[in-house]
């Protein structure tokens, strides 16, 4: 799959220390082919579509890696991301715009707290069209461009890495 990217708040120092689990990510991304339907078979018949196959597929691919899937920064308040491996934690948003917010919480957490050096979000770059088939459902999508605009205007620095998910076709 095609995608951008951008480092926020990331010095290279810490770019190069963490450079095999950043490329990982990167080669993850690569692996998972874009569909306009997108659908993750498992076992039997229950095929998963859209959003929550892709979510699956990354999971699976994390996973695979060695990555800790739906790992815990926090109980209380309880803080829950996508993946973590090291000190990098990540999210991959396909959720409502809002849900972006949240997402910074958990990462300012996660640094101020000395559990992440590098957070990582993935979200589509342009939802309608990364989801062709369901124009409606994304409406109000999180998206990459936005997310860099509420990222570098938020007055805490969070050494942060937004990737962008885009169609192959494009």
């Amino acid at each position: 799959m095609k995608y951008r990217n951008k480092f926020l708040h990331c010095s290279g120092l810490l770019q190069d220390h963490l450079k095999t689990d950043i490329n990982e990510i990167f080669e993850i991304i690569g692996s998972i082919k874009w569909q306009p339907e997108f659908i993750f078979e498992r076992s039997g018949n229950d095929n998963l579509k859209l959003q929550t196959a892709y979510n699956e597929r990354f999971k699976t691919e994390l996973e695979n890696r060695g990555w800790e899937t739906q790992p815990k920064l926090s109980e209380k308040p309880r803080l829950i991301g996508d993946f973590r491996k090291n000190l990098v934690f990540g999210e991959i948003q396909f959720g409502n715009s809002a849900t972006l917010y949240r997402d910074f919480y958990k990462f300012q957490y996660g640094v101020q707290n000395g559990l992440v050096y590098l957070n990582v979000l993935i979200t589509p770059v342009s939802p309608a069209k990364f989801f062709p088939t369901r124009p409606d459902s994304v409406a109000n999508m999180a998206e990459y461009d936005l997310a860099l605009r509420y990222f570098e205007e938020l007055p805490i620095s969070v050494p942060t890495l937004v990737i962008g998910l885009e169609p192959d076709s494009q």
